[in-house]
C-alpha cells in the first residue's frame, strides 16, 4: 500500500518525496454528538480516511496532512460533549497550515470535508487562501453529499444526513470503530420545520429543536455492503474532481460529472 500521510513520515522522507507532491488534503470534520449511533470523532476521522484512500489512488501527488478535529457545531452544542471553535478560529487554523505548507513548496490544498457545519467557513477560507497567500485551494464533501444520487435509488429515510443510515454505513466500511452496532437507532424527530421539510436557506438549526436522540435518518438501515458502494463512488468522483481540477488532466474515472 504506497499512500503519503504526513503523520505516518519522518522529516527526511518527506524531504524524499516532497518534489513530488502537488497538492496537500487537510481534512475537515468536528468533535460533535452523532445521537447514540456514533462516537464524536464520526466526521473528522471518516475524512481523514477518506484522504487516505485517495491518497492511495494518487500516490505520490498528493499527501494527507492531519485532521482538522474540532469544527463549527455551535448547532449541536445543547448536547454533552460536544465542542466547537469560532468560525474565525477556524478559518485561522487554515490559514497558518496553508503558510507552513506553502514554507515547504506546497501551494496547492484540498479541504476534504465531512461536516455540514464547516461548509461557510471553507468558503471564507479557500479565497483567503488564494487571494492573502497565493495557494491554489478548494474544498469538497466526502461523505453522503457526494453519494446522494445514490443514495436516493435505496429507499432510505427522506430526513437524513447526520448519524443517519448513508453516514452510519460509510462508517461501517471506513471506520467501523466509530459505530456504536449495539444502541443503533432511527431519528426521533421533533415537529419541526426541519422535520417538515420546511427547508429555509440561511436558517441556523438548533439541533436538539429538530431531534430528540441527535440523529437523523434511521441507522438501523445502514450496512457495510452499502458503506462500500457508497465509498467507492465518492472516491471515484474526489479523484475525477483532483485530476480535473488540480492535476488539469481529464479524468478517465469520471461517470455523469455529479462530483462537480
Amino acid at each position: 500500500m504506497n499512500r503519503l500521510v504526513l503523520s505516518e513520515l519522518s522529516w527526511t522522507e518527506f524531504e524524499k518525496y516532497k518534489e513530488d507532491i502537488e497538492v496537500a488534503i487537510i481534512p475537515a470534520g468536528s468533535h460533535e454528538q452523532h445521537g447514540p449511533n456514533l462516537t464524536f470523532a464520526t466526521d473528522s476521522d471518516r475524512a481523514y480516511e477518506m484522504g487516505k484512500l485517495l491518497a492511495e489512488k494518487l500516490y505520490p501527488r498528493v499527501i494527507v496532512c492531519p485532521p482538522l478535529n474540532y469544527g463549527i457545531s455551535y448547532h449541536h452544542m445543547k448536547f454533552p460533549g460536544t465542542m466547537t471553535l469560532k468560525p474565525d478560529t477556524f478559518i485561522s487554523i487554515i490559514m497558518d497550515i496553508g503558510w507552513s505548507l506553502k514554507e515547504h513548496g506546497i501551494k496547492k490544498i484540498l479541504l476534504l470535508n465531512a461536516h455540514g457545519g464547516n461548509r461557510p467557513a471553507l468558503g471564507v477560507a479557500i479565497v483567503k487562501l488564494k487571494e492573502e497567500l497565493g495557494i491554489d485551494a478548494a474544498w469538497i464533501g466526502s461523505g453522503t453529499d457526494i453519494a446522494k444520487d445514490l443514495l436516493e435509488t435505496k429507499g432510505l429515510s427522506k430526513i437524513r444526513g447526520h448519524a443517519c443510515e448513508g453516514e452510519v454505513s460509510q462508517s461501517m466500511y471506513i471506520a467501523p470503530w466509530l459505530v456504536k452496532e449495539n444502541s443503533l437507532e432511527k431519528s426521533k424527530l421533533t415537529d419541526s420545520l426541519y422535520g417538515k421539510r420546511k427547508f429555509f436557506t440561511g436558517v441556523r438549526w438548533d439541533f436538539d429543536k429538530v431531534t430528540e436522540n441527535g440523529a437523523l435518518g434511521d441507522a438501523t438501515l445502514a450496512s457495510y455492503e452499502l458503506g462500500k458502494e457508497m465509498t467507492e463512488l465518492i472516491l471515484k468522483r474526489l479523484e475525477a474532481f483532483v485530476c480535473e481540477y488540480f492535476f488539469n488532466e481529464e479524468a478517465s474515472i469520471i461517470d455523469d460529472g455529479y462530483y462537480v
